[in-house]
């Protein structure tokens, strides 16, 4: 199949042998993660590279035609940079723009004259002088009206605002110290909510699990007896029917039994897929134990993103500045857009989205490879340097695989992009059945987003296992997922609720503890604001913390997957351990066996 390790094996699908032909050289459990790998989609690096290059070349056409001061300082009427000296100035269609000096060194400022028609004249200023007729201020490089600024600040000095800025600064240089504090204060209790989530994982879904009953029920049986209140009311004529609430409370009374009754099927139906969510939170915690490092991989992605933001929007300054040289019916200069400008103007904004795709997909694989490794290794004491190692395998074998999800979901991504420049577009038209169409296409192609992005996770999975190429991989992770539906649907919706309510509390602890300090703390005018940034950088700490645990739970619950397919547990042991062993079918063969192996070691 073109990648080692990923042939389709009907014969790997095996049954459950008997003690007599366990012991059979051919029947003994093989290794499933492939440490002997090739290279993977490389067509789809080199196209990626070539993308990049590609783009190089055309902010070449943008760096000829364009000058990023023409956006920081303006321009004048005559196309001359506010500021600088205008380079090449001949190439100005107006003879008299010719003639002027181009050196505007001197004259920082563009003074922008309205009126009803629009843009009167635009002119480089050495100051922003107020006038008696037309004050100015400076703002940007720009004069300013001082009658809109003076609105802004009486409106802002209505709201008490211009106080608050400076107090609010005050606030955070009198509070610094306290916000390493909670910033700390937030990293320990991340760190030991993800160790509640490998030893005290059971109590928690169980009180989620009974909280969301309980709630359900509460909510059915407020509704009816509203309902049933206000029935009343209506017979006794306490109430008119045209004011009555009767035919509101009856609807929602049945959408509340409906919802009610449909989750307690789902929990006594799911309740076994439920406690395979439970074993795998545990085996989460004692992958994290055994490989820290892996909490420390979404600080290098968030920063790589972080930087290609910036320059994102460095580019996007580029090529707004960009354009050939025109006049316009009020003989003013501008700078028009060709085709080119306006398809690198997109083609930025897709390389974006495809860069930060390729830096969260790196962190996927890599996640997944150390896992993966970790989960196949029947003596885990001796694994070491797995985090490192599973970097080289992407880094060697795997970064072709990463492109293709990368692009594949940058090009859905872009798609929605330009729908919504479309619906903006329109918006001027008012066409409702238009918007509707739009509205549509939106929603659909957000869907079919997110389900290919979780398919493209579930396949990095499958590649750092079998060291597959993408369609490969994704083909056998549908697999794997299709006939798994029900644990999925467990795992996705008790094992996510489950995180996310970790990140509350993250938060919720932090603020109180935040509470708690600043209100010990003299000189503050508004506490609430330290205490909302420590807010903000506890979700960040709880989210980088988090994610990685998604990741790797997802990872054991694949790695399983494949464990129960290959493996019998009898003639070809079992990879998993103990706890994963429980939700196989032949469980108790499996751990018989396990034990009969440990007592001929031991002896």
């Amino acid at each position: 199949m073109g990648c080692c390790g990923c042939a389709d094996e009907p014969s790997s699908k095996v049954e459950p042998t008997t003690p007599e032909n366990q012991n059979s050289p051919s029947s003994y459990s093989e290794q499933i993660f492939v440490k002997n790998r090739s290279c993977t989609d490389v067509l789809a690096l080199v196209i990626l590279l070539a993308l990049v290059g590609g783009f190089a070349y055309m902010m070449t056409n943008v760096a000829n035609k364009g000058d990023i001061f023409r956006v920081i300082n303006g321009y004048d009427d005559c196309g001359f940079v506010c500021g600088r000296v205008t380079p090449n100035p001949e190439i100005n269609p107006r003879a008299q723009c010719r003639k002027e000096n181009t050196d505007m060194t001197k004259k920082r400022y563009l003074e922008i004259e309205m009126d009803a028609t629009g843009v009167k004249k635009r002119t480089c200023v050495e100051n922003c002088d107020s006038t008696a007729e037309k004050p100015k201020m400076q703002f940007l490089n720009r004069c300013v009206n001082k009658q809109v600024s003076d609105t802004i600040n009486s409106i802002i000095r209505n709201l008490h605002l211009d106080s608050f800025y400076r107090e609010a600064v005050n606030d955070l240089g009198v509070a610094w110290r306290e916000l390493v504090y909670l910033l700390l204060i937030a990293l320990a209790i991340s760190l030991a909510i993800l160790v509640a989530f490998r030893y005290l994982v059971q109590w928690i879904v169980y009180i989620v699990l009974i909280g969301v009953i309980i709630a359900c029920i509460g909510g059915t049986t407020y509704f009816w007896l509203a309902w049933y209140q206000e029935n009343n009311a209506v017979k006794a004529n306490a109430i008119p029917a045209e004011d009555s609430s009767v035919q509101p409370y009856f609807v929602y009374a049945i959408i509340m039994s409906v919802v009610t009754a449909i989750i307690l099927l789902v929990v006594l139906v799911m309740r076994k897929r439920i406690a395979l969510v439970m074993q795998l939170f545990r085996e989460a915690g004692k992958a994290v134990c055994a490989m820290p490092a892996l909490l420390f991989q979404p600080i290098y992605t968030y920063l790589l993103i972080g930087f290609t933001m910036i320059a994102w929007i460095y580019f996007m300054l580029w090529i707004e500045s960009a354009g050939d040289i025109y006049e316009n019916k009020k003989h003013h200069i501008h700078f028009r857009k060709d085709g080119l400008l306006i398809a690198t103007r997109w083609y930025n904004l897709f390389l974006f989205f495809v860069a930060c795709e390729f830096y969260l997909g790196c962190q996927h694989l890599l996640v997944a490879c150390a896992v993966a490794r970790w989960f196949f290794t029947r003596d885990k004491k001796r694994l070491s340097f797995a985090v490192t190692r599973g970097f080289g395998y992407l880094v060697r074998y795997h970064l072709g695989t990463v492109a293709v999800g990368a692009l594949l979901i940058g090009i859905v991504r872009l798609i929605r992009a330009m729908i919504s420049f479309v619906q903006n577009h329109l918006k001027r038209y008012d066409n409702g059945c238009v918007q509707g169409i739009l509205w549509c296409c939106q929603c659909c192609i957000w869907c079919f987003e997110c389900a290919l992005k979780f398919l493209t996770r579930n396949a990095y999975i499958e590649t750092a296992i079998y060291g597959c190429n993408f369609c490969t991989s994704g083909r056998k992770a549908f697999q794997a997922l299709s006939s798994n539906v029900l644990r999925v649907a467990a795992i996705n919706s008790v094992g996510d609720f489950v995180l996310f309510l970790g990140k509350v509390l993250v938060i919720t602890l932090t603020a109180i503890s935040g509470v708690y300090l600043m209100q010990k703390k003299e000189g503050l005018h508004h506490p609430w604001v330290p205490i909302t940034i420590a807010g903000i950088f506890a979700f960040l700490v709880a989210h980088c913390f988090i994610s990685i645990y998604e990741m790797i739970i997802d990872t054991i619950f694949i790695c399983f997957c494949e464990d129960c397919e290959k493996n019998d547990g009898v003639g070809r042991p079992y990879f998993m351990s103990r706890g994963l062993m429980e939700f196989v079918e032949n469980s108790k063969k499996a751990l018989r066996h396990l034990d009969q192996r440990q007592e001929t070691a031991a002896t």
